[in-house]
C-alpha cells in the first residue's frame, strides 16, 4: 500500500481508564476522611494521560481528528463505553481506507478497564485509582504489531508518549515503540510525558538523535523532576527558585546519563507558578549545558470567569503536553489548517516572531495556555481553544540563563 500523504498523530497511552466525578452536594461541600458523603452529581468521561492528550487534541482541531491513539482497553461495558467517548471527543471518522483511526491502535484486553474516581469538593479534587489489569504478551505484541502497520503505512509528524504502564508491560515497552516509530519517521516531534521506562527510552534516543533535529522534549512537573533527581523542594505548591530549579535538571542529567544526548529539550511545569524550559545545547567536561527560559502562567482572571466558578485541574498537565505537541507540529509546517484554526496558527506565528521566541518555547508557551483553559472545564482536558487563545496571549517568554 502506498504510504498517505496526509501526516498523522500518534499517542501511546496504554494505560486507560474510565473516569468518574463524584460531585459533592452542597450541604457537605467538604471532603471529611470518615463521613458519609452524598453526590449531588455522578458524571463520567475518559480517563487516562494518553486519552486526555487525544481530547485536548480533539478540541483543538479544526476539522476531523489525525490522531492514533495507541491503548489497551479492557473489554466489558467500562471500556465500551471508554470507546464511544473518545470517537465522540475525537470527531472520529474512518480515513481514506475505511479504517477507524481510533481502533486502528486499540487493542481489546481479556481484563476490564479500570475506574478512576474523583472526588470534587467546594475547594479540592481527591483522586481515587483503581489498579490496571494484567497485559499478556500476546497483547503486546499484537500491539507492536499494529504499530508496525499504521507506521509503515502512513506519515507520522508527532508523538506522544504518555503515563504508566499497566501490569505485565516491561520496563522497555516505550523504548520499543519508539524504536519502531523511528524505522519510518525518524525527525517525529516526540513529546514524552511519563516516568516510567525513562532509561531505556533515553537509550534508544541516544542512539539516532542526530537525525531528529532538535524535536525530542521530556515535559514533567518539577516534584515529579526533583524525585527523580533526588532534589529536596520545600514544597510542591510553593514556587521554586532559579537556582532549585537548575539544581533539579543539573541532577537529573546527572542520575540520566543517557537524558543528555537523547533529549534537546526538558519542560518543567510547577502548577500555578511559572514553567521552565531547559534547552540542551551540549556537554562541557561533563556538565551539560543548556539555556533556560521562565514562562509565565497566566492567571484564570483573564477569562472574567464567574467569582464562585470552581477549577478542574485534573487532566490539566495532559493538555499542556497535547497544546505543546499540536503548537510545535504547527508551526513545523506551512499549514496546518486541518489541525489547527487560522487564529490559533496566527497567533503561534505572532509570538514566534517576537523577541525571545523559539518554536519549543512558543510551543510550550501554547501549551500552558491549553493546560489552564483545561481547568475551567468539569471534564478531564477538555477546553474552549478561545480560552486557550485568550490565556496563550498572557504567556510571557524570559531568557534567564545560558
Amino acid at each position: 500500500m502506498a504510504l498517505h500523504l496526509e501526516a498523522f498523530s500518534i499517542v501511546i497511552g496504554v494505560n486507560p481508564a474510565l473516569q468518574k466525578r463524584f460531585i459533592l452536594s452542597s450541604k457537605t461541600p467538604t471532603l471529611i476522611p470518615g463521613d458519609v458523603h452524598r453526590a449531588s452529581q455522578i458524571q463520567v468521561g475518559i480517563g487516562g494521560k494518553g486519552q486526555d492528550v487525544s481530547v485536548t487534541l480533539g478540541c483543538l482541531s479544526a476539522d476531523k481528528s489525525y490522531v492514533f491513539l495507541a491503548q489497551f482497553l479492557g473489554k466489558g461495558p467500562a471500556g465500551d463505553l471508554a470507546l464511544t467517548k473518545l470517537q465522540e471527543a475525537l470527531h472520529e471518522v474512518d480515513d481514506s481506507d475505511g479504517i477507524s483511526l481510533l481502533e486502528a491502535l486499540t487493542i481489546r484486553t481479556a481484563t476490564s478497564l479500570r475506574t478512576c474516581t474523583t472526588i470534587v469538593a467546594e475547594d479540592s479534587a481527591t483522586e481515587l485509582v483503581e489498579p490496571s489489569g494484567m497485559i499478556s504478551p500476546g497483547e503486546i505484541q499484537t500491539l507492536m504489531d499494529k504499530i508496525d502497520i499504521v507506521t509503515s503505512e502512513r506519515s507520522v509528524r508527532g508523538l506522544c508518549i504518555m503515563g504508566s504502564m499497566p501490569p505485565g508491560c516491561p520496563q522497555n515497552l516505550y523504548g520499543h515503540i519508539l524504536a519502531k516509530i523511528a524505522i519510518h519517521h525518524p525527525k517525529a516531534i516526540t513529546v514524552i510525558d511519563t516516568v516510567v521506562g525513562l532509561e531505556p527510552l533515553f537509550q534508544h534516543m541516544r542512539t539516532n538523535n542526530d537525525v531528529t533535529e532538535g524535536n525530542r522534549m521530556l515535559k514533567i512537573n518539577l516534584a515529579e523532576l526533583c524525585r527523580l533527581a533526588n532534589v529536596t523542594v520545600k514544597s510542591e505548591t510553593a514556587e521554586a527558585s532559579q537556582g532549585q530549579i537548575k539544581d533539579a535538571i543539573n541532577d537529573f542529567l546527572a542520575t540520566f546519563t543517557d537524558a543528555q544526548p537523547a533529549l534537546d529539550y526538558i519542560a518543567i511545569t510547577n502548577g500555578c507558578h511559572p514553567a521552565h524550559l531547559a534547552c540542551i545545547q551540549c556537554e562541557s567536561k561533563g556538565k551539560a549545558i543548556y539555556d533556560l527560559f521562565r514562562l509565565s502562567v497566566p492567571s484564570l482572571s483573564i477569562l472574567q470567569l464567574d467569582i464562585q466558578s470552581k477549577t478542574f485541574p485534573i487532566g490539566a498537565g495532559d493538555s499542556v503536553a497535547a497544546g505543546t505537541l499540536a503548537a510545535w507540529e504547527c508551526l513545523c509546517i506551512n499549514d496546518c489548517t486541518e489541525r489547527l484554526s487560522s487564529d490559533v496558527q496566527n497567533a503561534l506565528k505572532q509570538k514566534l516572531d517576537s523577541p525571545g521566541g523559539n518554536i519549543a518555547a512558543v510551543s510550550f508557551a501554547f501549551g500552558i495556555a491549553c493546560g489552564s483553559a483545561s481547568c475551567t472545564q468539569e471534564e478531564n482536558s477538555v477546553l474552549v481553544v478561545n480560552d486557550a487563545l485568550r490565556l496563550f496571549g498572557h504567556v510571557e517568554i524570559e531568557k534567564v540563563s545560558h
